[in-house]
């Protein structure tokens, strides 16, 4: 029997949780990793593994550039209220006028890969914390 298709649950951008270390602290210590089921080049996440079912990377975009727009998503607190070992499980940012997901993922902690989104996957944002990128 095949297996339905169901979309994930949108995300949505929550308040800072209380009893966590201040934005900035937290996004001076992370970094990103990547993932190379998101790429179909060699990187420096390692050799490419895409999945058939995730979004491709851009080979383009600078790791430095990628590495900042993880930064200014956290300090502006477009953050799940899920926090992992000290970091917050989500992070959106903008990067080159697109919308980017990063997710903490097991290893050390504060290290993320992340994606593109599609409008139609973009956070539920009630405060607007996402409009930064406009400016």
């Amino acid at each position: 029997m095949a297996r339905k298709y169901f979309p994930r649950k949108k995300k949505a951008i929550g308040e800072w949780p209380a009893g966590q270390r201040p934005p900035r602290e937290v996004a001076a210590q992370v970094k990103y990793v990547g993932s190379p089921e998101h790429k179909d080049y060699t990187s420096d996440a390692g050799l490419p593994s895409l999945r058939s079912d995730a979004s491709r990377c851009d080979p383009n975009l600078p790791w430095a550039e990628i590495q900042q727009a993880l930064k200014r998503g956290i300090e502006h607190e477009c953050v799940s209220e899920q926090f992992e070992e000290g970091f917050p499980r989500f992070v959106w940012g903008w990067l080159e006028g697109r919308l980017y997901q990063a997710r903490h993922i097991r290893g050390p902690a504060g290290t993320y890969k992340g994606w593109a989104l599609e409008p139609f996957e973009q956070p539920d944002d009630p405060r607007d914390k996402l409009e930064w990128k406009r400016g």
